[in-house]
């Protein structure tokens, strides 16, 4: 294997444009989540 060229099989999906992403699937159910951060640095939560 050292100094001979591998072919990847993921090569010509990736290249292509066809590969899929986790950030693609959308299973049914999904749910987002978002995080907000406070303007003011300390300030309390009442």
């Amino acid at each position: 294997m050292i100094g001979i060229s591998v072919k990847r099989r993921e090569d010509p999906r990736l290249v292509t444009g066809r590969g899929t992403f986790t950030d693609d699937l959308r299973p049914p159910g999904l749910c987002y989540l978002a995080f907000v951060r406070s303007p003011y640095a300390h300030a309390r939560i009442l």
